[in-house]
């Protein structure tokens, strides 16, 4: 690589601040007229996480006289095989953004050209959610979860007119589970009003895939807005999210699980509602997120590939790494679901 002027803190604002003053900092936010970079790299949620979530997190700036490179790193006791067919724990530096989003936690104006820097830090690095596969010598890849990405049609004036572009299997099952959801009512909130984050644990414990596990602080101020289903005065479940742009974010989202019969209904259910909530802001998009691939493909969501890259510094250990690269993959086959008419 050639000479690379390399930040590093423990300290977001104290990275951020070095990226405001860079040459690079006006194509690093997308859009002129935007004060920050882009979502979910705000100061704010970079402090929150890091207050409210403390994982060891360190922040990278990097460039040189044609590249730049920021990226969060954090340290986590994780399945290295989370994804695979096996299992192993090991703790590693996970470059990603540090509350399981489906975007990676990274901006850089060249992919390949960060991994080679990345390959230089010491130990073991996993990079999560990479939007293309690149060549880099020397590092395992592979595919990890897919993000599913709903794109509304021009036809979607209404939640009603999104239902009625639906097929006819599709249309039922939806108002299935309206029906049996009749007695839920749906509280939107941003602030701490209303406990969500026991039901977050619950939906953690019983994810396949465990990265990180946030706090309460994070959900209480975070950034977004809440939408809370309540069954005879108790939460039944919520989701977390955020409009970016012509773009909704589902962030995360949890349930409980006491009443396991209405489960599927009320997935089925926050899902419609989230696509409700994206027609009423005026979003284009929805960043359905990683997970539960296959009923968010019948509303109508598409596939979008996410890469996985590792290294170790140790050679050994990265040759069998790169050897086993299939172990670490996240395989999936999903039938073409024809969801609109």
């Amino acid at each position: 690589m050639k000479a690379v002027i390399s930040h590093i803190s423990d300290d977001p604002a104290e990275i951020l601040d070095s990226i405001e003053k860079s040459r690079y900092y006006p194509q690093m936010k997308q859009k002129a007229e935007e004060s920050e970079l882009p979502f979910p790299f705000h100061r704010e949620m970079l402090k929150l996480l890091k207050q409210s979530n403390p994982l060891q997190q360190k922040y990278y700036y990097l460039e040189d006289e044609t590249h730049y490179a920021f990226f969060c790193s954090y340290m986590n006791r994780m399945d290295l095989f989370t994804f695979g067919k096996a299992q192993l724990f090991i703790k590693l530096q996970t470059i990603a953004f540090p509350c399981s989003l489906s975007c990676g936690g990274y901006i850089t104006n060249d992919i390949a050209w960060m991994l080679e820097y990345i390959k230089t830090i010491k130990g073991c690095k996993l990079v999560l959610n990479i939007d293309k596969a690149v060549n880099v010598k020397g590092m395992a890849f592979g595919e990890t979860l897919p993000t599913c990405r709903l794109a509304l049609r021009d036809e979607h004036v209404s939640l009603q007119a999104y239902m009625d572009s639906l097929r006819s299997q599709y249309r039922r099952r939806m108002k299935l589970a309206v029906k049996r959801c009749g007695d839920i009512n749906i509280k939107k909130i941003s602030d701490d009003s209303i406990s969500v984050h026991p039901m977050y644990l619950q939906t953690f414990e019983k994810s396949e895939y465990k990265l990180e596990c946030l706090e309460k602080e994070f959900f209480d101020r975070s950034e977004g807005e809440k939408l809370v289903f309540i069954k005879h005065g108790e939460p039944q479940g919520f989701v977390l999210l955020k409009k970016n742009g012509d773009e909704l974010v589902f962030m995360l989202c949890g349930m409980n699980y006491k009443d396991e019969g209405c489960n599927a209904d009320l997935y089925y259910y926050m899902l419609l509602n989230i696509v409700g909530y994206a027609i009423e802001h005026k979003c284009r998009y929805i960043d359905f997120g990683q997970t539960s691939e296959k009923t968010k493909l019948k509303f109508g969501a598409v596939l979008e590939k996410r890469y996985f890259y590792a290294h170790h510094s140790n050679p050994l250990i990265n040759l069998l790494a790169m050897a086993g690269r299939r172990m670490l993959e996240y395989t999936y086959a999903f039938p073409d679901f024809r969801v609109f008419k």
